[in-house]
């Protein structure tokens, strides 16, 4: 990167950029990086950069409804664009690669490389939640869900757009130190892949009254309707009531375990505070025997309650007594519900003391909601800098993989781990105690040791959210 100082925005952007790189790029990438000429300008500025050099326009605006998505050949596998920009109109420009479909890359006979596609716009936009600052949509739960999203109907939820434009930057410095021309191929740059794996404790006993009467209910509305209920439901009813640990917090030591053998790590997320439906059903009277069981370099967290949403009284009541069971201030969470505001979750959360969330993800579809797999820092649009919060987007949670692509689940988590490993990244995943071995959920059955096999032979890396950020050199981060 040359020495011209960046405007606020730029600055974020290319501080995302290089964190992201150090994360899931060797040192020779990063310093490749850091040393080519990149150039952040508006478009007719950006036409007349000359030499080698990468020129990016940044005064394209951000377009809610993705235009006109394709996709280009790179590293083994499909970067899927969108929002093209058409090549300058000067002699001198082609397509990168050259073969007739839309580029990766605009090329000028002195060097000069201009995305073919409103990188910035697009990059800027996912990671400050642009989406959900211009659709007005909530669901009754106040979250800003996938299918309210232009990017699900345009088939683009799955793209990790932010990893694809990275992995384009690192191929286009390593092309042009080489030759003066962008690669589509990344050589031995990448690291391994990670996986963040993480567990939401949110019911740890089957005898709770709201988990009993919802099963009561599946008995008695059938009856009044003249049907057969589920005989399975009074054999649960009965069973939690006289065994309320059975397949819920004796699910905890079974998901630590095998993890083990694979040698992994995760972080438990530890739900307390006001009871109810929505809130800690099953209370804070397990959490000390639960936070004695995970083992010591992996990650306790904080489960923020359904009734703390932007409410810094409650939030704060909640973590001083989680504090008093773990011993120390929960720095690393999500929340309840994936509740989560656009425009002050972030500012809230790290007013609050979490420097790490996992909240912006998706409860009804899997996929990237920042557009990245892997952290970013928050970004305050009012005074246009990077806030001290980072987030993990969650990508994939089991019972949502299940819902979304039934017996075809493995099949499509295989399919965005491929993905990740020729463009590098991290995927951020779920499971649930209460579901992870539990008979009354028989399509679950076996599905996390299945997932974790398909991790394994993939080649991945475990690291939990806290770890990850933390692996981030301090020179790049505020």
């Amino acid at each position: 990167m040359d020495g011209v100082m960046l405007e606020s925005r730029e600055q974020y952007l290319w501080r995302q950029i290089l964190c992201h790189t150090s994360s899931f790029y060797s040192t020779d990438a990063l310093f490749l990086l850091e040393k080519a000429r990149i150039v952040f300008t508006s478009f007719r500025e950006a036409t007349a950069v000359r030499g080698p050099a990468i020129a990016i326009p940044t005064d394209i605006p951000f377009q809610v409804q993705p235009l006109s998505p394709y996709s280009v050949p790179f590293n083994g596998t499909l970067l899927t664009l969108w929002n093209p920009l058409e090549p300058p109109s000067e002699v001198g420009w082609q397509g990168i690669p050259g073969d007739g479909a839309r580029p990766l890359w605009y090329r000028h006979d002195s060097g000069t490389h201009i995305p073919a596609w409103n990188l910035f716009g697009n990059l800027f936009g996912l990671l400050t939640f642009q989406e959900e600052r211009q659709i007005s949509k909530r669901d009754k739960h106040r979250r800003f869900v996938a299918s309210f999203s232009p990017r699900t109907k345009a088939n683009l939820l799955e793209v990790p757009a932010f990893n694809d434009a990275v992995a384009a930057l690192i191929g286009a410095c390593i092309g042009i130190s080489e030759n003066g021309r962008a690669s589509v191929q990344l050589g031995d740059v990448l690291k391994p892949p990670l996986i963040v794996l993480s567990h939401d404790c949110d019911i740890l006993r089957g005898n709770d009254w709201w988990t009993q009467g919802i099963r009561a209910a599946r008995v008695i509305v059938p009856l009044i309707r003249g049907k057969l209920p589920r005989i399975s439901d009074l054999w649960w009813i009965l069973r939690n009531a006289m065994r309320p640990n059975d397949f819920y917090f004796d699910n905890v030591s079974g998901m630590i375990s095998l993890e083990q053998m694979f040698g992994y790590t995760s972080t438990f997320y530890l739900l307390n505070g006001t009871g109810g439906r929505f809130g800690a059903r099953s209370g804070s009277s397990l959490l000390p025997k639960l936070i004695a069981a995970v083992p010591s370099r992996w990650d306790v967290g904080m489960h923020y309650n359904y009734d703390t949403f932007l409410d810094p009284d409650r939030f704060a009541s909640q973590r001083r007594e989680l504090s008093s069971l773990i011993g120390y201030k929960p720095v690393a969470g999500r929340a309840h519900y994936l509740r989560f505001d656009p425009e002050r979750s972030l500012q809230f959360l790290f007013s609050q003391g979490i420097s790490v969330d996992e909240s912006a993800g998706y409860s009804d579809k899997i996929g990237y909601r920042c557009g990245i797999g892997g952290c970013f820092q928050g970004y305050d649009p009012v005074t246009e800098e990077a806030l001290p919060i980072w987030e993990t987007p969650m990508i994939v949670m089991d019972g949502t993989i299940l819902a979304q692509c039934g017996g075809e689940a493995i099949t499509a988590f295989e399919r965005l781990l491929l993905h990740l490993t020729k463009v590098g990244g991290a995927l951020s995943m779920i499971f649930h105690p209460g579901v992870f071995c539990n008979p009354e959920f028989p399509r679950m059955l076996g599905i996390y040791h299945k997932m974790l096999i398909t991790i394994r032979d993939l080649g991945f890396h475990s690291v939990t959210a806290l770890a990850l950020k933390n692996g981030i050199p301090t020179r790049f981060r505020q």
